[in-house]
């Protein structure tokens, strides 16, 4: 992978730096660690519904760190600071592409779900429910692809990041309305307690990169200025790496509704606690920091020479190889089933 640093020099020799190193979080995914809750009320019952089956994938996301001098409140300057930020994006993928790594997980998910004796009912049955004809969807991918867009996909709303993503339904199937934070409608609780057997829906997080960031604090006791006197040098760094590893972030889960929710209630979900990492190069990381950015970046460089404290932002595009990411992707979803249920 190419490696970009940028270096920011500041009165007190200040340091900040965006490079793209290769973190893998391969250590997180080998805990392979997941959260249920009641899932004896889905075990318990071998005929479910299913109700809405969805991959989320991110197709943009940040990450960025920040050193602080630690002797703020012992004389320290609290304009001492060093801020390096890195902007990812993935270019290179096609709604079908997309479209057959949903298709494929969905399969695999059907086929774990008969592999444990599980009976998919007609979704006939959901729709004689009054309750059920009330919830709203949307069509799938949401939004839509738009492949004259060098984005794929919509900033996310609420997230710290900005990142931004699509999701995706296998094919021929719409998409529940969730909320804003991902809650089934009110309705969905009404049905499920109608139905008299358990209304699954599964929904994964695919994230393109995995990012990783340091911070440091240091100090050169035998420097010296230029007329030869001893002058303690303090170095602030902070710097975010990137690496091409894909995962199927925490959160990805199967939940199963049996009644309307609340306090007692009898519904329950598998997630996963660690993400699903899968190594490997799947691209080529391309420098795409714009000119205005590098303009923002080279003026904090000369401000900070007076401040005292300096950033820098790299903006980077991972240019995939489709049938690369589409077979990085679907071992990720796969791996994630198996984890999910592993519980069941």
């Amino acid at each position: 992978m190419k490696k970009g640093i940028v270096a920011i020099a500041a009165a007190m020799l200040i340091t900040g730096c965006a490079t793209s190193g290769d973190p893998s979080g391969a250590e997180a995914s080998k805990k392979a660690r997941t959260d249920s809750k009641n899932v004896e009320s889905l075990t318990s019952n071998k005929e479910v519904y299913l109700s809405d089956f969805r991959v989320t994938f991110i197709t943009e996301d940040s990450s960025s760190a920040k050193s602080t001098n630690p002797l703020l409140f012992r004389g320290g300057d609290g304009n001492d600071y060093a801020t390096a930020i890195l902007r990812a994006k993935l270019t290179g993928i096609d709604e079908a592409t997309l479209q057959s790594i949903t298709d494929k997980a969905y399969g695999d998910f059907l086929a774990n779900m008969q592999e444990r004796g599980y009976t998919v009912l007609d979704q006939s049955g959901l729709e004689a429910i009054k309750a059920w004809n009330k919830i709203d969807t949307l069509s799938s991918p949401n939004p839509p692809f738009d492949p004259a867009s060098k984005d794929i996909g919509e900033k996310a709303m609420f997230s710290a990041n900005n990142a931004r993503q699509i999701t995706f339904a296998p094919a021929g199937m719409p998409l529940l309305k969730l909320s804003s934070n991902n809650q089934v409608p009110y309705n969905y609780g009404v049905a499920a307690d109608k139905a008299g057997k358990p209304i699954v829906r599964a929904h994964y997080v695919v994230h393109f990169a995995y990012f990783g960031s340091d911070t440091d604090y240091d100090i050169d006791y035998n420097a010296v200025d230029m007329a030869g006197r001893d002058v303690k040098r303090t170095t602030l760094s902070a710097s975010v790496s990137l690496g091409q590893g894909i995962q199927v972030t925490p959160g990805s889960a199967i939940e199963f509704s049996v009644d309307q929710g609340g306090t007692f209630s009898k519904g329950g979900y598998i997630s996963l606690k660690d993400p699903v990492v899968i190594g490997g190069n799947y691209g080529t990381n391309l420098d795409t920091t714009s000119s205005t950015t590098k303009a923002v970046n080279a003026f904090s460089s000369l401000l900070g020479q007076f401040s005292g404290g300096s950033s820098s932002t790299k903006e980077v595009s991972i240019e995939a190889n489709p049938a690369y990411y589409a077979y990085g992707v679907e071992s990720a979803l796969s791996e994630a089933n198996k984890r999910l249920f592993n519980n069941l």
